[in-house]
C-alpha cells in the first residue's frame, strides 16, 4: 500500500510539473505585429507591469457592425519599455510570445479583448517610425 501511495504521489507531481510548464511557460506562438501604438503605461496592484495597446491597420467584424482592430500585450523588458513610452503614437513591430495561461508578473491577461486567448508579452521591438496614418 505504501509503494501504491508513493507512485501515486509521483505520478500527480509529475502531472502537475507538466501541466504548469505546458499552460504557463511554454510558448503556445511567436510572431510579429505591426501598427501604432494607441497606450503604453505601467499597471496594477501587487505586480507593476507594463501594458500596451496597439491599433492595427484595418478593422473586424463586431457584434454592432465593424470595430477597430486592436492588439493588447504586456512589456517585461526595461529597456523595451523605455522606448515605448516615447513611442506613442508612432508606427512600431513588435515580436510577441503568446503564452497559453497568464502569470500576474508578466502581465494582464486580455482573453476578453484580443482574437486569440493568451498573454501576450512583446519580447523585441522591431522598428518605431513615425505614423503614416
Amino acid at each position: 500500500m505504501r509503494r501504491f501511495l508513493s507512485i501515486a504521489v509521483l505520478i500527480l507531481i509529475v502531472f502537475l510539473g507538466f501541466f504548469i510548464y505546458w499552460n504557463f511557460y511554454n510558448s503556445y506562438s511567436t510572431g510579429e505585429r505591426e501598427g501604432k501604438l494607441f497606450k503604453f503605461s505601467l499597471k496594477g496592484n501587487v505586480f507593476k507591469t507594463y501594458e500596451a495597446e496597439m491599433l492595427l491597420p484595418g478593422s473586424r467584424a463586431g457584434s454592432t457592425g465593424f470595430q477597430n482592430n486592436f492588439f493588447y500585450f504586456s512589456v517585461t523588458n526595461d529597456s523595451i519599455a523605455k522606448v515605448l513610452m516615447n513611442a506613442e503614437g508612432k508606427d512600431i513591430t513588435v515580436h510577441y510570445t503568446q503564452y497559453r495561461m497568464s502569470l500576474p508578473w508578466r502581465g494582464d491577461n486580455y482573453n476578453d479583448k484580443n482574437s486569440d486567448k493568451g498573454q501576450y508579452i512583446a519580447d523585441q521591438l522591431i522598428s518605431v517610425k513615425e505614423s503614416t496614418y
